[in-house]
């Protein structure tokens, strides 16, 4: 399950952190927009399903395309790489996200009677989940990249303890995204085609993810998702050596430097 505690707590903390010389973001001009309009889509359709025994599904072939469009990755976050100026917005997408993501993982027919059971949901929600984890993966390896920028342009008076604890609080939030996904993986009730989907998102992002993690976390990253591999159909595992490769040759600088 992600926690979003780690995320929330550092984006409140932006206009304290953000200080960095503006640069041109890489985020589209329009993608809030985008965003914040198919997101008030999806919580309008959420309402409508208040109540019943399931959720909206991608297979719909009304309600997938309401969903396809928050998880529209060019229209809302166009191409990495990013850098600092994108880092706020990143992390306002990553929120919405993750409360999409929850709200299938803690599903429950019967709420407030009935417990969410999450490896059910898992497995019956597989498609939806799969698709937020792919945006949580391409926004959440910006954000790795955009706070390594960020700790490259600051100025020697403006690296202060404060800064660097939100920075390391922003880090471990994205983590546990990426690491959310790489278990997801382990799931034995997970399709072929959903393996392939993630698998294929940790090879896409490979460079962003490891942006700002320290060598330790890149290694254990690498090897939770070594340890999948096995599991997986040719096409995924290429993609998880493609993943090991990348991170394994990224440059360690900036805040990668810092535990």
């Amino acid at each position: 399950m992600i926690r979003i505690r780690s995320i929330a707590r550092a984006a409140a903390m932006g206009g304290l952190l953000l200080l960095a010389p503006a640069a041109e973001a890489e985020v589209p001009a329009n993608g809030k927009a985008y965003l914040d309009a198919a997101f008030a889509s999806v919580q309008s359709l959420l309402r409508l399903y208040d109540g019943k025994p399931t959720l909206p599904r991608l297979s719909d072939p009304v309600d997938g395309k309401v969903l396809a469009d928050v998880w529209n990755l060019p229209a809302i976050l166009g191409t990495p790489p990013y850098a600092a100026p994108d880092l706020a917005l990143l992390l306002e997408f990553i929120q919405k996200q993750t409360q999409i993501l929850q709200v299938y993982a803690l599903f429950s027919p019967e709420p407030g009677r009935k417990e969410p059971d999450q490896a059910a949901n898992a497995v019956e929600f597989q498609d939806e989940l799969s698709h937020a984890r792919v945006f949580l993966l391409r926004a959440a390896g910006g954000a790795l990249s955009a706070i390594n920028d960020f700790s490259f342009r600051l100025k020697d008076d403006e690296k202060t303890e404060e800064r660097a604890r939100g920075l390391r609080e922003m880090r471990l939030g994205l983590q546990e995204i990426v690491v959310g996904s790489a278990l997801a993986l382990r799931d034995p009730g997970l399709t072929d085609a959903n393996r392939l989907l993630i698998a294929g998102a940790f090879a896409e992002n490979a460079a962003g993810i490891a942006a700002a993690l320290a060598p330790p976390d890149r290694n254990a990253l690498v090897g939770a998702l070594q340890a999948v591999r096995p599991s997986l159909r040719p096409e995924a595992q290429k993609a998880i050596s493609d993943f090991a490769t990348a991170v394994a040759s990224a440059p360690c600088e900036g805040f990668c430097l810092v535990n």
